[in-house]
């Protein structure tokens, strides 16, 4: 069994007082992982309810060679993503309390925004759609066809990537007046 790095039972426990009104805080030990989703050691959020699809994803972004933070609702992915940097999420468009939507606004808040793959068992044209006019970087039909999701996270990458390095000459143009030194 598959659980996630983060544990709401432990969040809701922490601090509460018992019948008795003692109060406990509950500490569980983190899982050696990487510290931090950098583009030199790149770890990507992946979130699903479904336990089956959670491990095949997990699978697949391994494989990758890319770290990997896992989460089964909504709730524990902005935990993730407000404590540790990633550089991409792939997510079931339906989790146990909310949707893909809800991980999306989550991620523009960053100033480099994180990109977002969205699986989803329908694969519907108007969802697709509607995912990447919500800011999705990709939609996928789940199971995906064999190569299509590492694919889609090595293009997800590489123009996160781009976009770095845009930002960057941009920040040095405008510091240095415009000219050439």
């Amino acid at each position: 069994m598959i659980r996630s790095q983060e544990t709401t039972l432990a969040d809701e426990l922490t601090g509460r007082a018992d019948e008795n009104g003692v109060r406990f805080e509950l500490t569980l030990p983190l899982r050696s992982r990487p510290q931090s989703g950098t583009l030199n050691n790149p770890t990507v959020l992946v979130a699903s309810s479904d336990e089956k699809v959670l491990q095949k994803l997990a699978e697949i972004v391994v494989q990758c060679g890319l770290a990997t933070f896992l989460a089964f609702s909504v709730y524990e992915s902005k935990r993730i993503l407000n404590r540790r940097e990633v550089c991409l999420v792939v997510c079931d468009d339906r989790l146990i309390d909310g949707k893909y939507d809800d991980i999306l606004s989550e991620t523009v808040q960053f100033v480099l925004k994180t990109p977002v793959i969205v699986v989803s068992p329908t694969g519907d044209w108007p969802d697709y759609l509607k995912a990447l006019n919500a800011g999705a970087f990709d939609y996928l039909a789940y199971p995906p066809i064999p190569g299509d999701l590492p694919q889609s996270i090595y293009n997800a990458l590489t123009f996160r990537t781009a976009r770095r390095h845009q930002e960057i000459a941009t920040k040095f143009f405008n510091t240095s007046g415009g000219g050439m030194l």
